[in-house]
């Protein structure tokens, strides 16, 4: 099975996963998967603390994927080693082998549980709205926000399959729905600057085959909601993968 959540940040929101308020989680194992959709680590994290999160994460009974998000240790990201898995490139740990980074950009085919797998766009990242007052290299990273690189990635990836996938993960929304996401005062303020990357998905959601497609996730807003009809917004609640297209909209 594939379950997908939201943020977590570290040791902040992960009391969604413990045993007590996810007993499903205890009947897992290693080929089952939980996907958090950014925001993983939390920023700040000193390295000490940082594979204190890890060390969790590894002790659980499933294994993790994680897109990033903007509050990241994104050093700490970089110089986790390369390899292949799921059909392209992963970030991996040695000490924690069943916490992986879906990078940004690839698409990954994940096992479906039934014998075949299911095609998932992943493409972290998002901009910082309080970045001006926070300490690059600290609590705060340009690397937050996609390379060239990773958008040509994406795009070429997309573009190979005829942009047609089964699942989207990405942290960030496309810049149109970003409005059924926040109260009209938030959205005033997030409109007013200029977003690369939400953009960027914007563009990537017009161009998507919609009839391929079954949900596309992201985090970021700490909210759990359905801002289209196959996009939505992931914080506490944890579903499952491939019966999402069956549950109940939200009003």
């Amino acid at each position: 099975m594939i379950y997908v959540t939201g943020d977590t940040h570290g040791e902040a929101h992960r009391d969604k996963l413990e045993a007590t308020n996810w007993p499903t989680g205890q009947s897992l194992n290693h080929d089952d998967y939980v996907i958090v959709c950014g925001d993983f680590s939390g920023a700040g994290s000193p390295e000490e603390r940082y594979k204190k999160v890890f060390s969790w994460w590894e002790n659980q009974c499933w294994t993790t994927l994680f897109i990033d998000g903007n509050h990241e240790v994104f050093d700490v990201l970089d110089s986790m080693d390369t390899k292949e898995c799921f059909g392209a490139p992963v970030h991996i740990n040695p000490s924690y082998p069943h916490v992986i980074h879906l990078m940004r950009g690839y698409v990954y085919s994940l096992p479906d549980g039934h014998g075949g797998t299911i095609s998932t766009l992943a493409m972290g990242g998002a901009q910082s709205v309080d970045r001006a007052s926070r300490t690059e290299g600290f609590d705060w990273w340009a690397r937050e926000m996609p390379s060239e690189e990773e958008y040509d990635r994406c795009t070429a990836n997309l573009a190979a399959r005829n942009w047609s996938v089964d699942y989207v993960l990405t942290h960030e929304l496309p810049a149109d729905l970003r409005m059924y996401a926040l109260d009209w005062r938030s959205y005033a303020k997030l409109s007013s600057g200029a977003d690369v990357h939400s953009s960027y998905l914007q563009w990537m959601y017009d161009n998507l085959n919609k009839d391929a497609l079954k949900c596309w996730y992201a985090g970021h807003y700490h909210i759990d909601k359905f801002v289209d009809d196959k996009v939505r917004v992931l914080f506490d609640d944890i579903v499952t993968i491939n019966a999402t297209e069956l549950q109940e909209q939200d009003d």
